[in-house]
């Protein structure tokens, strides 16, 4: 079976809970086309959950592999590259400026998966940095802002969102430290549930 089928020998928990991330994100962007903010916004959240998830099970119970670093990588690429992009696009981020600064983004975000998964994190005095912001930290901001705008029916100024994702774009490929499990990163826990929160209080 393993043989006509070779992929099955993949398949575990973590392998699946990424692959469950991309449906999850591909969901996403159907909702967007239907104009399913608060819905597409709460959903997408899952999908930040599980990339954090899957890694820490993969290494809890001893199911790292090379495949589950590379099907990792790629759903990154698409949940916090492309996904963020689209929904950006939808929003009415369609004229050629805008366009290319999402280029800009979705490159930026790829070349720094890349660059991680050759070289990985640093290690100073038993600390773990990225080097530039990771594509998930980036794509936790975005959800963060776009919940702002949509809270304080600001949508209107969506080009304050075009801006930030052009500084995000910057940051992701910039000659910097970021803390892995820094207060930039542990603040998430609360900024993320709080924004979603709020999306449907208000």
């Amino acid at each position: 079976m393993n043989k006509k089928f070779v992929y099955l020998k993949y398949l575990n928990i973590p392998n699946t809970m990424t692959g469950c991330s991309l449906a999850i994100g591909f969901i996403t962007l159907t909702l967007i086309f239907k104009h399913e903010l608060k819905i597409a916004l709460t959903l997408y959240v899952l999908t930040l959950l599980l990339d954090r998830l899957d890694g820490i099970v993969a290494r809890k119970f001893g199911m790292e592999s090379d495949f589950g670093k590379q099907l990792d990588s790629l759903a990154d690429f698409f949940n916090f590259c492309i996904v963020p992009a689209v929904i950006a696009y939808f929003m009415g981020l369609n004229s050629v400026l805008s366009v290319l600064i999402l280029i800009a983004y979705i490159l930026s975000g790829v070349s720094r998966l890349a660059h991680f998964n050759l070289d990985g994190m640093e290690e100073i005095d038993g600390k773990k940095f990225f080097s530039g912001i990771p594509t998930t930290l980036a794509a936790s901001w975005f959800l963060i802002i776009v919940s702002l705008l949509e809270i304080f029916n600001l949508l209107h100024f969506r080009y304050l969102l075009l801006l930030f994702l052009g500084v995000l774009a910057v940051l992701m490929i910039a000659p910097l430290k970021c803390d892995k499990n820094g207060w930039l990163v542990k603040s998430l826990y609360l900024l993320i549930p709080a924004a979603v929160g709020f999306l449907w209080v208000f």
